[in-house]
């Protein structure tokens, strides 16, 4: 019982630390997050990073921190690719509940603790894609149909080819990176719309999210 007190201190002081607010039973949500993060990933190993306080920024936090960046509408689309064990769909998610998130992931392992997870925390409009993004383009016929697209993880250049067919018209591509992507010539056409940069709390670190539209 301390412990799982002490969790939801971590995640309430962590969130609150850039600015987004949780309720009880979203706090209540990332704590079963990460129990069962931490429990599949002795067998399956989805994440390298193990600690409490770690999963908690560097994972939650770190996923959520895009509210700041942009004004995500209701029930906007979002497809986030390459989201190993669910960062940044599944934080963001449980944060707003009204969004419609599709989550690309092609290991099987990692898929599967998806479908539990999402099961686990009765999360509607969330759809899992056991794939590449090329095989979903392939296989989907529901192409520039999403606000956003998200990575954390995903090689950029593969992005920013692809993502114009699945993007509907004024929707950008969001990169996480642990520095600016600003005045890079390879993403030419694309135009840099925010570099959003902020603060991990306890000093984990200085972060971007990159947003980017495509050009016209």
């Amino acid at each position: 019982m301390e412990h799982e007190i002490d969790l939801h201190r971590l995640i309430q002081t962590c969130s609150t630390d850039i600015g987004v607010s949780l309720n009880s039973e979203q706090v209540q949500q990332f704590v079963v997050y990460l129990e069962f993060l931490k429990t599949w990933n002795q067998t399956f190993n989805l994440t390298g990073i193990t600690s409490d306080e770690e999963i908690v920024i560097k994972h939650f936090v770190d996923s959520f921190a895009v509210l700041n960046a942009v004004e995500i509408g209701s029930g906007t689309r979002l497809l986030d690719v390459g989201t190993g064990a669910g960062f940044p769909g599944v934080p963001l998610k449980i944060v707003r509940p009204d969004l419609r998130i599709t989550l690309v992931e092609p290991v099987s392992k990692k898929t599967s603790f998806l479908r539990f997870l999402v099961g686990t925390l009765r999360l509607e409009a969330t759809e899992i894609f056991e794939g590449t993004l090329d095989r979903f383009v392939s296989q989907r016929k529901g192409v520039d149909s999403y606000d956003y697209i998200t990575t954390r993880a995903l090689k950029t250049n593969l992005i920013l080819q692809i993502g114009p067919k699945l993007l509907r018209p004024g929707g950008a591509a969001i990169f996480y990176s642990s520095r600016s992507m600003s005045g890079l010539d390879f993403l030419k056409p694309w135009q840099l719309i925010n570099d959003y940069s902020f603060d991990l709390p306890r000093r984990f670190g200085r972060r971007h999210i990159c947003i980017f539209s495509p050009s016209s």
